[in-house]
């Protein structure tokens, strides 16, 4: 007769994490590119992630690059060329990925068993000091929280994980094609950004985008790398879960296919 094994609730389960191409595999949009950073930009990063900046002076590269931790083969990095010295006061730059609404039922978003969510993502700076990660829910109430996480070593590769709770407030997320959360590592955010606590939730305010943010990204040849990123239901993160290429991809094309003929669909 067959056996069957019981699988407990500590098993880990493909497909079970919110965060697409976490490794940093696919780039559809191109390896790379060297330009003027501000604004919302996918070119030349993996696909999922994007800058999103509003310094005007901001010239540089965002690419899939080779250098990663053990364990990965690829990594987002972001390479600045130009020197755009102070962070001003309305400035901020960052790395996003937004993700689908209906791919997050399962958090239970703004009823009363909303669901912790941890992020664990492997990172490496040029430029040590306290950075921030940001939640954004977008749909009825707008809302956000921050979290925060120190770069102790230059140049080092370092794992992170940050819990965030369950939001109860808000509305919820709607089950939709839109945007559910969006997630972003900041990696300079000015005065405007930062005085607000945003440590739980709140309602979304300018002021507590990137709070508790002090690292400041503007140093020319500044270096950031980011991969390994994953995104999960409760309060501690689990071992990265390794999909195949096709998989990844496959998951991709979802929101980016680009023909022979350089010809393309995006969406998000």
């Amino acid at each position: 007769a067959p056996t069957f094994q019981t699988i407990s609730s500590s098993d880990t389960l493909s497909y079970t994490y919110f965060i697409i191409n976490g490794a940093m595999q696919i780039a559809q949009r191109g390896t790379a590119t060297s330009s003027s950073l501000n604004g919302w930009s996918t070119t030349g990063s993996p696909d999922r992630f994007n800058m999103d900046s509003n310094l005007s002076s901001l010239t540089g590269t965002q690419s899939q690059d080779s250098e990663s931790p053990d364990g990965f083969a690829k990594s987002f990095k972001v390479d600045l060329t130009g020197n755009t010295g102070a962070m001003g006061a309305t400035e901020y730059i960052s790395i996003r990925q937004k993700i689908e609404a209906q791919n997050l039922v399962s958090i239970k978003n703004g009823t009363a068993g909303a669901t912790s969510l941890t992020l664990s993502f492997w990172v490496r700076s040029s430029i040590t000091g306290t950075y921030t990660v940001r939640i954004k829910k977008e749909d009825n109430t707008a809302r956000e929280i921050t979290d925060t996480y120190a770069i102790s070593s230059a140049n080092t590769w370092e794992k992170k994980t940050l819990t965030f709770a369950g939001d109860t407030s808000g509305g919820g997320i709607d089950n939709n094609i839109g945007t559910g959360l969006q997630l972003s590592w900041c990696l300079g955010a000015g005065s405007n950004y930062t005085s607000t606590d945003s440590s739980s939730w709140i309602n979304t305010a300018t002021a507590g985008q990137f709070y508790g943010h002090t690292a400041t990204f503007t140093s020319q040849n500044a270096t950031f790398y980011l991969t390994g990123v994953q995104l999960e239901i409760g309060t501690s993160g689990t071992e990265f879960e390794y999909l195949s290429y096709g998989d990844e991809l496959d998951r991709c094309k979802r929101y980016f296919i680009k023909d022979i003929a350089d010809r393309y669909w995006y969406n998000g």
